[in-house]
């Protein structure tokens, strides 16, 4: 049983226990009650009194002006099960208020349940606790405690003969020990071919657990959760290793750290294998590429960096009234369905996260920004001076200033509200700066809008697009050239 839920134990029957107390000369104190449970119990008979029921059961020095937890907080692990045994057998055998007995006796054994303690719990007779070394299970495996920080996950011994499984096991390993000098990566080693199993590193919960415990999560650990899981995943995808199982809980918390763990999906790109993926294996979450739904062999690095999206996104978003955040784009970027718009690398996605967090001040290098617009390519710079650019009511006067009839291929990778946001603003202001006799500028806003028309599916993107177009061709023959050609598509 782990140290916290051991404490939350202690602290369960201090609550219970810790009363004001009277003693037979007349004297007030506070103290644990737990005396009178075993005053009035088989045990009263057996021993002197209760210190000497502790002591002869685990040599324990029971003081009871002291709360439980401040005496046996930090006890080996070994004696902490004997501690609760003792503890329990009390309240089992006293006769004193059995309401307070059976409900407690009641809410530790399902709590001790669900710490994988084994109970022996006959009807006469000492209630006994036994530490099961299962601490985890999936569909074809366990996880079993081996030592302090040692586990071992274990084919499940009705799977002994199924080769498959077998296969499964053993390829997860070597996709592991692969990438084994990775600090982001928890570590394997040893594998046992006779029992189909291998030890790894025991963490202290995954981020699921970790988000749901944690009151409050400072910035600065999320960004550590977001390193974490970026540079882990940028070893296992230089080492050609696919993951195509990421959620959150295949992230774990060591210490101060946070490991990728579970490849049992995982894929070597670099070699071929005996072992080849499903078309049909169950994976249904909201971390999977929604793109590969219903057919697994789908699943690629670019599914990785859809799943590396939506876990970023829940960590920023988790217990918070606000869906945007510093990372906004670069989710979307990585979610988008439309693949060939999302990174490319987690290189990538990693360049992004370290411009928000050194641009947050809008510091934009003008120069830079503007030759990737000309080369269509959209990144976090880009979008974040673009929309400083709309919200200032400049973003006409910039494509104009700067000729940029190319823009189209930027505006079609935005998501759709983005898309029409862009284009409402330009659809405001696009008149005015076409400028005092310059009809040649309204060749660059009809080249824009025509190319988002174009490769727009998007009916309410369209509108927008098509209306700015309409304008444009009441003064250029061009325009209305390429209004004519739309409208001719789409009849």
């Amino acid at each position: 049983m782990k140290h916290n839920e051991y404490v939350k134990l202690l602290k369960f029957f201090d609550g219970i226990l810790w009363e004001n107390k009277t003693t037979e000369t007349g004297w007030n104190y506070v103290g644990l009650t737990l005396d009178y449970y075993f005053n009035n119990s088989v045990f009263n008979i057996d021993y002197l009194d209760i210190e000497d029921y502790f002591s002869s059961n685990g040599d324990y020095e029971y003081q009871e002006e002291e709360l439980l937890k401040d005496q046996f907080e930090n006890i080996n692990e070994k004696r902490r099960l004997i501690l609760i045994q003792n503890i329990l057998n009390i309240f089992k055998r006293s006769s004193y208020d059995k309401d307070v007995s059976n409900l407690v006796m009641s809410k530790s054994i399902k709590f001790l349940e669900r710490n994988n303690i084994k109970i022996n719990n006959p009807s006469n007779g000492v209630l006994q606790l036994f530490e099961d070394n299962i601490i985890g299970a999936g569909s074809y495996c366990v996880i079993k405690k081996i030592s302090d920080g040692v586990l071992k996950k274990e084919l499940r011994t009705r799977y002994s003969k199924n080769e498959k499984l077998k296969k499964r096991m053993k390829y997860e390993y070597e996709n592991m020990y692969k990438l084994r000098d990775c600090p982001q990566i928890l570590n394997v080693y040893s594998y046992m071919e006779k029992e189909h199993s291998y030890l790894m590193e025991e963490a202290d919960m995954n981020i699921y657990e970790y988000l749901n415990d944690e009151v409050d999560i400072s910035f600065e650990e999320k960004i550590k959760i977001v390193y974490d899981l970026l540079n882990g995943m940028k070893y296992a995808h230089d080492n050609s290793i696919i993951h195509r199982d990421l959620h959150l809980g295949n992230i774990l918390k060591l210490d101060k750290d946070f490991l990728i763990c579970d490849f049992g999906l995982s894929k070597d790109e670099s070699i071929e294998r005996s072992l080849k993926s499903s078309a049909t294996e169950k994976n249904n979450h909201i971390f999977l590429d929604p793109l590969a739904i219903g057919d697994f062999t789908k699943l690629d690095k670019k599914s990785d960096i859809y799943s590396v999206g939506k876990i970023i996104d829940y960590v920023f978003t988790f217990n918070s009234k606000r869906s945007k955040h510093i990372f906004t784009f670069i989710v979307e970027k990585c979610t988008s369905r439309n693949k060939d718009n999302r990174y490319n690398t987690i290189d990538e996605i990693l360049n992004d996260v370290e411009f928000k967090l050194k641009e947050r001040d809008n510091k934009f290098n003008k120069k830079v920004i503007l030759e990737k617009i000309k080369n269509g390519i959209l990144d976090v710079s880009v979008n974040e001076y673009i929309f400083s650019l709309v919200k200032s009511n400049l973003i006409c006067d910039y494509l104009v200033n700067n000729n940029l009839n190319s823009f189209g291929k930027i505006i079609i990778q935005f998501n759709q509200i983005d898309q029409i946001k862009i284009l409402q603003a330009i659809k405001q202001e696009f008149v005015k700066s076409t400028g005092y006799g310059g009809f040649h500028n309204y060749d660059i806003f009809a080249d824009i809008t025509y190319f988002v028309c174009l490769n727009t599916d998007e009916s309410n993107v369209f509108s927008v697009a098509h209306s700015i177009l309409e304008v444009c061709a009441r003064y250029r023959y061009s325009a209305n050239d390429l209004l004519e050609e739309i409208d001719k598509n789409n009849l």
